[in-house]
């Protein structure tokens, strides 16, 4: 797949379907690439408004859980969403206000430390309104794969 940002050619690799997730990976050091994912949503003129600290948050839990094995050495999910993408998504159908915020998971797995996983929802594209959120996730996917 070749997605075009800013007329720059980016070409995405086809994701691995895992479950209800599009997964992508690379190899390199999970904190850089992770800036890369940072720099490429707020290139796109994003305001990422959370991030779930989700590897910290299961081993905080463990005990309480009953967790024996820990999954993720780092583990982070980014929610952002576009103002203007939003606003046409929901003058279609008011309804869809439940598309934002907008999310990418970035995380290794435990005993895997040099192999970095982006992964998105599958999306929904039986739903029109959805294709261009869904454009707009795989930009900044792409974005970030081509650093």
């Amino acid at each position: 797949l070749i997605l075009s940002n800013r007329g720059v050619a980016q070409t995405l690799p086809e994701p691995e379907v895992i479950g209800s997730s599009w997964v992508y990976r690379t190899d390199g050091m999970y904190h850089n690439v992770r800036d890369d994912l940072v720099n490429a949503i707020t290139d796109e003129g994003l305001v990422i408004s959370y991030t779930a600290h989700l590897a910290s948050m299961l081993r905080r839990t463990s005990d309480a859980t009953g967790a024996v094995k820990q999954v993720y050495d780092n583990a982070q999910s980014m929610l952002f969403c576009s103002s203007e993408l939003t606003y046409e998504l929901t003058l279609n159908n008011p309804h869809n206000i439940t598309l934002c915020p907008y999310s990418i998971s970035i995380y290794t797995l435990t005993g895997e430390p040099e192999t970095v996983y982006l992964s998105i929802r599958s999306p929904e594209l039986e739903q029109p309104d959805y294709a261009a959120v869904h454009q707009l996730l795989e930009q900044i996917i792409a974005a970030t794969l081509d650093w």
